[in-house]
């Protein structure tokens, strides 16, 4: 995938194709560790669970990544037990709704990893450190996707992302 633009602390790509937006995915995946917190931003069919699916792949679900939009968050797990948990805030209308789904509690699980869908609407719960990823929709297939990380840890992150 062709680097577009690189700066502190992000690294903005351009995919042609859903499928080389699952590979940017997979490629993210293999590098989050738990304790991360990632951010999906964009617009309705932007890109982001197709991104997420990647992410699940590369980081070794044994299930596969579906979009949690009506069940609000998803719980995958890795052969050595890790927990990948994939929140969707689409329908999130305030912070009760936010309590119901124990994002809290999610978000404080250092041993866990934790992508978001629509984190603007619960940005309020999200830790200082964390991977913000927003697509943006430029045509049929092509998307341009920013990944910021916010904190130390995501220095050497964007690094190898920039890489792959």
């Amino acid at each position: 995938m062709p680097e577009i633009e690189a700066d502190t602390g992000s690294v903005e790509v351009v995919t042609d194709s859903p499928e080389r937006t699952q590979q940017l995915g997979e490629n993210i995946g293999r590098l989050i560790q738990p304790g991360d917190v990632i951010c999906l931003s964009g617009e309705l069919g932007a890109g982001k669970t197709t991104l997420a699916k990647g992410i699940g792949h590369g980081w070794g679900a044994v299930e596969v990544v579906t979009s949690p939009t009506f069940v609000f968050v998803n719980e995958y797990t890795r052969a050595d037990g890790g927990r990948l948990y994939h929140a969707d805030a689409y329908r999130l209308k305030d912070a009760a709704d936010a309590e119901s789904i124990a994002l809290a509690d999610i978000l404080s699980d250092m041993t866990s990893t934790v992508l978001i869908e629509w984190p603007e609407r619960v940005k309020t719960y999200l830790p200082e450190a964390r991977l913000w990823v927003e697509l943006m929709w430029e045509s049929e297939g092509v998307r341009r996707i920013r990944v910021q990380g916010v904190g130390a840890r995501y220095d050497s992150f964007l690094e190898a992302v920039s890489k792959a």
